[in-house]
């Protein structure tokens, strides 16, 4: 267990150049915020020596770095300072919020994985029937449904119609997390249920799993232990990042049903400009971070038994390998690099390496033909004669056999790349509908540009609360403005927010992915220690915090949701670079006097675009949910701009009364996401090699 120990060491040395990086970069992000915890402080009637003992006392007459020095010692220490608004220990109400947000996401973790695995399972064993396609149609509309959208439906339906469990908070004891658990517990289970089919579908083909159904081995041992625990590593990699997001995402869970746990304590920290608790909070949490993916590394050496043979038997293997007497050499076994039409000679001495002879073959003779008349010439008249019993229906044959060959050609013509990609995609349901529903997406986004903001911003009290008819399709709000139109013209932010981020994630994700696998050695290091720093950042809290410093608009929203999913375009180029940057092509371009940048952007780059294509595609409809969560939580889109996540947002007050006001915008969301989701999909069948077979 040695190797266990050193491992578990390094990866938690390494917390603590991420703990200071993550913590200066937060903290300096809030201290670019405009304003300070005591402008609210100040009154008229302070004199200017007041207001400079005020500041003082937060020490803000310093520069930043004195006040990040100290901020520094004191969590060495292990304090993470006092409140800057309450004044209250941010460690003992850290502490004291904690179990309610670990208490979560474990219900939520037993909920997804507890219906996840055996529904992934299911539906791998019976792929094409219809099991797997309503568990395929499950798990795409949960991962493109919003959380707090899904959240509020809850609430909605079994707290305010059905009144079985309470609305919100924890003080109704085990009924309390109820339904909050389900929130989070069916996102989870939609994404692990889909990865589970997923490394299913590959691993029942395989020929090991054959042979032990040939040995007599039950089915139930062949899938739970032969297959299962060779399909692990994907799983409990999918269920580590849906934890991880779960973590991160409480904030939005929270904030639904009135939670009190750390997510919660985060977004009223950031809200109100509280320097200090909201650095403790994002810092405590990116250690979270890293524990739990600590925690899922480690479970790898022991639920695959590749992984387990391989490091428990290491011991084994270097014992033997020392029992062996010194100077034995082991017979080399030579293989034979080519074929050769004649037979091995055998070994002149047992143990030695066989030597390869090729015995030569005579040439073929035609059967029925004398080999002294098949090299006679043939004479003129035989050669009329022949041209003579050629004609009259031989032309026809060749006519026929010149038609079918046209054919032939006409079916099987090789297609262009980007005929035969949209070819494969067009072919595949799935893709198809997401395509026809991005189209009438784009068809609703030209329609807003002729919908001015006074049309939508408009009160019209007389018919405040309207329900849904033919006037009004999604009726009115609590001012009387059309919801209809609202969410129409809504269309506009959300794609643009999709296409935004997607462009500025994916600018500085391949730039800085492509120098990293190219270059590799320094270049390489600094670019992937960077990443994994940002990475350590919840994205949803880091997205807050950088919409605090620049302000709230849509395009500080696009940045803000951009700068998050860096990472994964980074690391997606990264890969693909890797594998290329080696091949002879590359060599050739190096030889003949090309520029790096020139290679890497014209030879290497474009061999590698199919996963990042496919990435781009699947975080559009991420990227959407996202900028939605933000704007619900307050830190998106500012009203009155009828964003969808802030029409949510303002809906939850009137959920009783007016329900419509947040199921319209919601199923908006999920369409359009649901839309990319099943286009992202249709993209890594068009563009895996295997399915083109």
């Amino acid at each position: 267990m040695s190797w266990l120990l050193r491992y578990v060491i390094k990866r938690v040395l390494w917390l603590i150049p991420i703990i200071i990086c993550v913590s200066f970069v937060v903290y300096g992000l809030l201290e670019l915020a405009p304003g300070t915890i005591v402008d609210a402080m100040i009154s008229e009637s302070m004199t200017p020596e007041d207001v400079a003992a005020l500041r003082a006392k937060y020490d803000l007459d310093k520069p930043m770095v004195y006040r990040y020095g100290k901020y520094m010692l004191h969590l060495v220490s292990g304090d993470l300072g006092v409140s800057d608004v309450s004044g209250i220990s941010v460690w003992n109400t850290y502490i004291s919020r904690l179990p309610n947000t670990l208490i979560l996401a474990l219900a939520a973790l037993i909920i997804g994985t507890s219906i996840s695995i055996p529904l992934g399972i299911v539906a791998a064993r019976r792929a094409g029937t219809l099991v797997d396609t309503a568990t395929t149609t499950f798990t795409l509309i949960g991962i493109s449904m919003p959380g707090f959208w899904l959240g509020l439906l809850l609430l909605l339906v079994f707290s305010f119609w059905l009144g079985w469990l309470p609305g919100g908070g924890n003080r109704n004891g085990f009924r309390s997390i109820i339904l909050p658990a389900v929130c989070s517990g069916l996102l989870l289970m939609a994404t692990a249920t889909r990865q589970t089919r997923s490394s299913m579908l590959e691993v029942l083909s395989s020929d090991y799993l054959r042979t032990a159904r040939a040995k007599g081995v039950p089915e139930d041992v062949v899938i739970r232990k032969h297959a299962l625990g060779n399909a692990w590593i994907p799983i409990l990699t999918t269920i580590g990042s849906s934890v991880c997001v779960s973590l991160a995402g409480s904030a939005v869970v929270e904030s639904v049903f009135a939670w009190p746990g750390v997510g919660r304590m985060t977004v009223e920290a950031v809200l109100t400009r509280d320097v200090t608790t909201t650095a403790g909070c994002v810092i405590m949490t990116s250690i979270l971070y890293v524990i739990v993916q600590l925690i899922i590394d480690l479970l790898y050496a022991f639920v695959d038994p590749r992984i387990k043979s391989r490091y428990f038997n290491a011991g084994k293997k270097r014992k033997q390998a020392d029992a062996e007497a010194p100077g034995r050499v082991a017979a080399p076994l030579l293989m034979p690099t080519e074929e050769f039409a004649g037979e091995p000679q055998k070994p002149a001495v047992e143990g030695t390496a066989v030597s390869y002879t090729v015995v030569p073959q005579e040439e073929p003779v035609q059967a029925g033909i004398p080999e002294e008349a098949s090299l006679e010439p043939e004479t003129d008249s035989q050669r009329e004669q022949q041209d003579r019993s050629c004609s009259g229906d031989g032309i026809e044959k060749t006519d026929r056999v010149s038609d079918s060959a046209e054919l032939i050609v006409k079916k099987y013509k090789k297609r262009s790349m980007i005929n035969d990609l949209f070819h494969r995609i067009w072919q595949n349901k799935g893709a198809r509908a997401g395509l026809i529903i991005l189209g009438l997406l784009i068809t609703l986004l030209i329609i807003s540009l002729f919908i001015s903001f006074e049309m939508v911003t408009v009160n019209n009290v007389k018919v405040r609360f309207t329900s849904p008819n033919w006037q009004f399709p999604f009726g009115t709000d609590n001012m009387g403005r059309n919801a209809f139109l609202r969410v129409i013209y809504g269309t506009r932010y959300s794609l643009v927010i999709g296409l935004g981020t997607v462009a500025i994630a994916a600018f500085f994700g391949i730039s800085l992915g492509s120098i990293a696998g190219y270059f590799g050695n320094v270049a390489d290091d600094i670019i992937m220690r960077a990443s994994d720093v940002l990475a350590s950042i919840p994205g949803l809290l880091l997205g807050m915090v950088i919409v605090t410093v620049l302000g709230q608009s849509l395009q500080n929203l696009i940045i803000a949701v951009g700068i998050q999913s860096i990472p994964v375009y980074l690391r997606i180029t990264r890969a693909s670079i890797l594998t290329v940057r080696n091949q002879e092509f590359v060599e050739a371009a190096r030889a003949i006097g090309l520029s790096n940048a020139r290679i890497i952007f014209t030879q290497v780059l474009p061999n590698g675009l199919s996963p990042i294509i496919v990435t781009v595609t699947a975080s559009l409809g991420l990227s959407i949910i996202v900028a939605a969560s933000l704007s619900f939580l307050g830190f998106g889109v500012q009203v009155p701009h009828p964003e969808w996540g802030a029409l949510i947002s303002a809906g939850r007050d009137f959920a009783r009364s007016a329900p419509w006001l947040m199921t319209f915008p919601g199923l908006f969301i999920m369409v359009t996401v649901l839309a990319f989701n099943l286009l992202g999909d249709g993209l890594r069948d068009a563009l895996d090699p295997k399915l083109k077979r």
